[in-house]
């Protein structure tokens, strides 16, 4: 059936509340204080039963995605004039059920007034008129809740209340209880559930729940304990006016009815209520323990809720408010932890977040290294976007591995790039042999890289290592919303210079003089040139790290250096036959082959100006 004539305006009203069921199971509960969409999970919303909140709208998500009987928008609710709600039928296929004989098709609609039952698929919801509960006699507990980790309740309030009304064996009952709670809450999906059945068994009230206030102000029920709510005549909804006055006080209220000159009839719907907040460590309200115990309940004659009952639900409702917190601080400590090892070792990790401050910017002696993928574009020509990736995951990974073997930090990745430091946010005496010590591990891995990937690419895969050692600014170089933390200044702009260098030089791996004067005499070096790289003035030493000399290693270091040294003395011809000899002996030196081209260069230069300088070289790029 279709309404007709002009759609009439919305009204201000209470919020009508809403339950929704599942194959007769209660799984939700919302009011009707904004039009609602009722539908089926989206990809992308959370799994149901939930609320979302859309500008002036709501959507209520009651089926999972998987259950086409439900439509992604199937019912829309929406208040209409003289306390009525407008009810329209959203599903392009599915009917609704609005009476045990009458339906809305597809596109209908129809003005109803509650209470009334919708029924689609396995689903239902019921729309009940407001609760008129204005007129509330609330009292509250003296004292305000306190936030967890902020203190403990006095002993004197329970025994103001009347140590009588305990037994040690109930006490110690109750105890375990909210032990049991507070535990929960670290391990258990059902913790709401637990929650109010234990309001139920340790204060033996007829009902309980517990709700969460979103920041809006909503409170959203998620769960509740007590009989069948599909049961007739046993239909339960929370009173907000004692949620509110919770939220507000921050504090323990209770509602025990007046029942001056009351029959036995006029009891059966009566109750008496008590809610006490679930609050954050800010001390904010985040949700509330509520019960009621009912007249022809679970206690004969009027129903009563004791100061001393109350404050068990308040202890409740702490033990609940401390296990939360505890999932955050375990939440946001795994969070930490998880940001933290990806850039430091585990043990590291783990003395970082017990001593944030190591963090903090300062001044550190440091060693810092540069990694870069010779061939990179050639490569990702090659393998496309998909290929390229996967290619670039293994080879920084097993990259980063020889890092945090040797307790570096990963700083960045840049590409093709991998920058590392070792020397902060640990002191580390041997910061400069712990760098080395890695860029030999990268080295050394590059076979088993090339052994996986030589099929694909068609070729092997070279790396130029760079290091220098000096005084950096070390902290977070990041923002809030990125950590990095990392190193600044010359010492690093250095370090990158270096990694530059080795296409120029033909080794793999370059050092400085500050990195070699940190290093312990068995480290094999070789000194290949004094260069003047782009944007530092000052000549740099570059060194080349062996990992493995070969047996004539002395001899090919003799001579080496005899060419260099004619070249630095400016004796350009005899470098020149030095370096040719040098390089063809040894063929597979790169370095010796490198320096013959740079003696060549520097005898065209000479024969086209006489005052060119040959004993620093200035490379031509980074």
């Amino acid at each position: 059936m279709t309404s007709s004539g002009a759609e009439p305006e919305s009204v201000e009203a209470p919020p009508f509340p809403v339950l929704f069921y599942h194959q007769r199971r209660r799984v939700f509960a919302t009011t009707l204080d904004a039009p609602l969409e009722i539908g089926r999970q989206r990809e992308g919303e959370p799994d149901p039963a939930a609320r979302i909140d859309q500008s002036s709208r709501g959507r209520v998500i009651v089926a999972p995605l998987a259950d086409v009987e439900v439509s992604r928008a199937h019912i829309g609710l929406e208040l209409a004039e003289k306390g009525r709600v407008r009810v329209a039928n959203l599903s392009a296929s599915q009917p609704v059920k609005i009476s045990p004989q009458e339906f809305l098709g597809p596109g209908e609609s129809a003005l109803l007034e509650p209470p009334f039952l919708l029924q689609f698929g396995d689903y239902a919801a019921r729309v009940d008129p407001p609760v008129e509960d204005d007129d509330l006699q609330l009292e509250g507990l003296p004292e305000r809740t306190v936030p967890p980790g902020h203190g403990q309740v006095e002993p004197a309030s329970l025994a103001r209340m009347g140590r009588e009304s305990f037994t040690e064996a109930s006490l110690l009952q109750w105890l375990e209880t909210v032990l049991h709670v507070f535990e929960s809450a670290a391990n258990s999906h059902d913790f709401p559930e637990q929650a109010a059945r234990a309001v139920v068994k340790i204060v033996g009230l007829d009902a309980a729940a517990m709700l969460n206030r979103q920041p809006t102000g909503r409170w959203q029920v998620e769960a509740v304990h007590g009989p069948d709510p599909t049961a007739a005549g046993q239909a339960w909804d929370p009173s907000y006016t004692l949620l509110d006055a919770v939220a507000n006080e921050r504090r323990t209220f209770r509602h025990v009815p007046v029942f001056a000159g009351v029959t036995p009839k006029s009891l059966q719907n009566v109750a008496a209520l008590v809610a006490a907040p679930i609050l954050d460590g800010t001390g904010e309200v985040i949700g509330a323990l509520y019960g009621d115990r009912r007249s022809g309940g679970s206690q004969a004659g009027s129903p009563q809720i004791s100061e001393f009952e109350a404050k068990l639900v308040e202890l409740l409702a702490n033990g609940v408010a401390a296990g939360l917190a505890r999932v955050k601080e375990e939440q946001a400590a795994a969070a930490a932890r998880v940001q933290f090892e990806q850039f430091f070792t585990p043990q590291l990790a783990a003395q970082l977040q017990r001593d944030p401050q190591l963090l903090e910017g300062r001044d550190a002696r440091v060693t810092v290294l540069f990694a870069d993928i010779r061939g990179f574009s050639h490569v990702s020509e090659r393998l496309g976007p998909e290929g390229t990736m996967t290619w670039i995951h293994d080879t920084m990974s097993t990259l980063s591995e020889c890092v945090l073997q040797h307790d570096g930090v990963l700083v960045d990745f840049i590409g093709d790039e991998l920058m590392a430091m070792w020397g902060a946010p640990l002191a580390q005496a041997d910061h400069a042999r712990l760098a080395c010590l890695a860029a030999g591990d990268m080295l050394a891995a590059l076979p088993a890289i090339n052994a996986r990937w030589r099929d694909v690419l068609g070729s092997s895969v070279r790396l130029g290592i760079g290091l220098n050692s000096g005084v950096a600014r070390v902290g977070n170089t990041g923002s809030r919303q990125k950590f990095k933390y990392g190193p600044l200044g010359d010492a690093v702009n250095v370090a990158s210079r270096v990694q530059g260098a080795t296409k120029y030089l033909g080794a793999e791996c370059l050092i400085t003089g500050d990195t070699l004067a940190a290093l312990p005499a068995s480290v094999v070096t070789r000194r290949l040139a004094r260069v003047r790289v782009v944007n530092i003035e000052q000549p740099i030493d570059l060194f080349e790290i062996v990992v493995a000399p070969p047996a004539n290693w002395e001899r090919r270091c003799t001579r080496y250096n005899e060419a260099l040294e004619a070249l630095e003395r400016e004796e350009i011809d005899r470098a020149v036959e030095c370096a040719e000899r040098l390089a063809a002996d040894f063929i597979d030196d790169t370095a010796s082959a490198a320096l013959a081209r740079r003696a060549r260069d520097a005898q065209a230069q000479r024969q086209s100006d006489a005052t060119s300088d040959t004993s620093v070289w200035r490379l031509p790029g980074k």
